[in-house]
């Protein structure tokens, strides 16, 4: 297929190999050629559809980003319910792109280029906010930032993962996601309307 201009360019198959080789070679070790030829497309082809290296990678790590269910939680009347969807939908996201984030994250401050894929981490961590500020209104969660509790309740997970991916820890399988979110509760807990 090199040399040739496909008539139709999946972008999924694009964004799969940009983020496989990210997290493999990091930002600095990754070609376009790599990507092109792992997309199974002609290099010049990205280049017109992105115009560089940092517009492709940023438009998949936004795209897988963008599909993260833990910040497409929808809140409900029952607390201990929606965080522990939250976590669990956490968890089911670590697992998939665990290597993408560990990796974004250490590639931020020597890569300022990739900056532009920091509004997509916030509006996860909006939304989850945003179920627990429902949770506030409702006296069922202190006051508080929001955000800062959002935080405190993802910031835990992603470490645990994290350490575990540098061969530290046992990882998210021996989590009691029940005992985690009660925890979380207990330094969190509102004062119910009565």
């Amino acid at each position: 297929m090199r040399g040739e201009v496909p008539k139709s360019v999946d972008t999924a198959d694009i964004y799969a190999a940009a983020i496989a080789l990210f997290c493999e070679r990091g930002f600095g070790g990754t070609t376009t050629r790599q990507i092109a030829d792992r997309a199974g497309i002609n290099e010049v082809t990205l280049f017109r559809r992105f115009g560089s290296k940092a517009a492709l990678m940023e438009a998949a790590i936004i795209d897988a980003l963008a599909e993260a269910p833990f910040g497409q939680v929808a809140p409900s009347a029952d607390v201990t319910s929606d965080l522990s969807t939250i976590v669990e939908a956490y968890l089911a996201t670590y697992q998939r792109h665990g290597g993408l984030a560990l990796t974004l994250f250490s590639q931020l401050p020597q890569h300022p280029e990739l900056a532009g894929t920091t509004p997509a981490l916030m509006e996860n961590l909006q939304n989850v906010a945003g179920v627990l500020a429902h949770h506030q209104a409702q006296g069922r969660i202190r006051p508080g930032n929001p955000i800062r509790f959002a935080v405190e309740l993802i910031a835990p997970l992603a470490m645990v993962g994290f350490l575990n991916q540098l061969g530290i820890g046992p990882g998210h399988p021996g989590l009691d996601l029940n005992d985690y979110v009660e925890t979380y509760l207990q330094g969190h807990q509102g004062l119910q309307p009565g």
